[in-house]
């Protein structure tokens, strides 16, 4: 065990849709851990296959390890690791010395990667994001930084970080989230269902002075869209819909108004290639957008109304 001022009490969430392979291997994973202040927390996301039988008799091995949460609906992401922060901090009480891990379930863990998380966070008093690697060790991301006038995201490149390294935004594929953070701004934004919503809830906490830092010992493989699909109808959706949401609240007017100048060109651009285009992948990419951000300004949030399957 790694040196800490102490060792809080740390509820690792663990969301489940559709991927118990993954989420069996991230459970076999964290029972590895080193720290030795932990409860595992996992939540079905209303699964429409054997999910629950399957996880409950994994988790019946190990009584007093995990507790389960099965949700009767698809919360999304937002909504899903809500059921699993509403329960901690009920358990633990909100005033408690303790922590939200916020954690993938298409990942696999390296055994002090809870440890250097909060070691990280003990320092600062903020939230900690993990180095994030691909199954094969290769990088694949920190955190991102936002294009305040375009709209863009980029992220940063493994050159360029370092150890106790501020950024603009963390990811939710591994996020350590104190309870005080979550007793002064509250939980997961869920009008986002699905993506951006660990973006929005970095810049609500930096915004109340909470420092958000990466701890690089703390090394989390992730594979990166194991749920949704990297270029799946619904994950292009969501990105586009909710991009907006979050540049609209945390941008300031000039921002916003260069933004959505920005994105009319964008999206102008987008349908006139789409035209010229042969392949129906992009001229359904392009579709999708336009829905994506027709839906935004008609105030449409939360899940996708759409069956967008059904445009192939």
């Amino acid at each position: 065990m790694h040196e800490t001022l102490h060792s809080p009490l740390v509820y690792i969430l663990l969301l489940n849709y559709r991927g118990t392979d993954d989420t069996l291997a991230c459970l076999d994973s964290l029972r590895a851990l080193d720290y030795p202040d932990r409860r595992i927390v996992v939540i079905d996301n209303a699964s429409p296959d054997n999910a629950v039988e399957r996880l409950q008799a994994r988790l019946s091995q190990f009584p007093g390890e995990f507790h389960f949460i099965q949700s009767s609906q698809n919360l999304g992401f937002s909504g899903g690791n809500n059921l699993g922060i509403r329960y901690a901090l009920e358990e633990a009480g909100v005033e408690a010395d303790a922590y939200i891990w916020l954690l993938n379930n298409d990942t696999t863990i390296a055994p002090d990667a809870l440890t250097h998380l909060v070691q990280e966070s003990q320092k600062t008093g903020g939230l900690v994001g993990s180095l994030l690697l691909y199954p094969d060790g290769g990088y694949q991301q920190v955190g991102t930084h936002i294009r305040w006038w375009t709209g863009g995201t980029k992220g940063y490149r493994d050159s360029e970080i370092d150890d106790g390294m501020p950024v603009e935004t963390l990811t939710g594929a591994s996020l350590l989230i104190p309870f005080k953070s979550l007793r002064a701004v509250g939980l997961l934004e869920e009008q986002f269902f699905l993506y951006f919503e660990d973006g929005e809830y970095s810049l609500r906490c930096a915004r109340q002075g909470f420092p958000l830092t990466i701890a690089l010992k703390s090394k989390v493989f992730h594979k990166e869209g194991a749920t949704t699909g990297r270029k799946s109808l619904n994950t292009q959706y969501y990105y586009h819909r909710n991009r907006m949401i979050l540049l609209q609240q945390y941008a300031n007017p000039l921002q916003w108004l260069s933004i959505q100048a920005y994105t009319a060109f964008r999206m102008l651009r987008t349908g006139v290639k789409s035209l010229l285009d042969p392949e129906p992948e992009r001229k359904l990419s392009a579709k999708v957008q336009w829905i994506a951000l027709r839906d935004y300004y008609r105030g449409v949030r939360g899940p996708c109304p759409h069956n967008l399957e059904s445009l192939r």
